[in-house]
């Protein structure tokens, strides 16, 4: 077992009389319960020797160290297979506080249109900078880490561009990718333009 679940089940009875979130409640849970017999078993028997055997099912939750150390794992090293071979930058995409709240009332509209604006600034950052087009991943947080209304995106950008007509990938300045100034001040009035229109 590891050191995180023996501390989750030393101070489980604690963690649950705090009013935790529901989702958080479901992951204790279920990591509490993963591979203790709790959840259930799957039986396993061979006919010819008439071996048999019990093996007690794991909770399947995205967190959990226990059973899904291998997925995350296998997950890693597909993902690695298909980096670049250049440096990345992280970027990360805030929505201003006031505009917060929208995330509760609105929050498909908002989300949708974070990552439109995000998409446009970086291709247009690129196609400025470089005259090429640069990919990137988006991921969205809905939340800090005290699991308050935060939504922001955070992109991961490679250290290059390609360029179309010559059809060459260029590895960039692996020091400096843009301005996080103007990619502040362009990101936030494409926003509140995307939200008005």
């Amino acid at each position: 077992m590891s050191t995180f679940l023996s501390l989750l089940n030393h101070y489980g009875a604690e963690l649950e009389s705090r009013r935790l979130n529901p989702d958080i409640s479901r992951a204790i849970m279920g990591m509490s319960r993963c591979r203790t017999g709790a959840l259930g078993h799957v039986q396993w028997g061979c006919q010819g020797c008439h071996h048999d055997d019990r093996t007690p099912l794991s909770c399947g939750h995205r967190h959990c160290p226990q059973c899904q150390h291998t997925n995350t794992m296998q997950w890693l090293t597909r993902q690695e297979a298909k980096l670049l071979p250049t440096h990345y930058f992280m970027i990360t995409f805030t929505v201003p506080a006031e505009l917060r709240k929208m995330a509760i009332t609105h929050a498909r509209c908002l989300y949708s249109l974070m990552f439109s604006v995000a998409a446009s600034v970086l291709k247009d950052f690129a196609q400025r900078k470089h005259g090429g087009d640069s990919g990137f991943t988006l991921v969205l947080h809905t939340h800090n880490r005290r699991r308050d209304i935060h939504p922001h995106l955070h992109a991961i950008v490679p250290a290059g561009f390609y360029h179309p007509r010559r059809k060459q990938w260029h590895n960039g300045n692996k020091q400096f990718l843009y301005s996080h100034m103007a990619l502040a001040s362009v990101w936030r009035a494409r926003l509140l333009t995307a939200i008005h229109a």
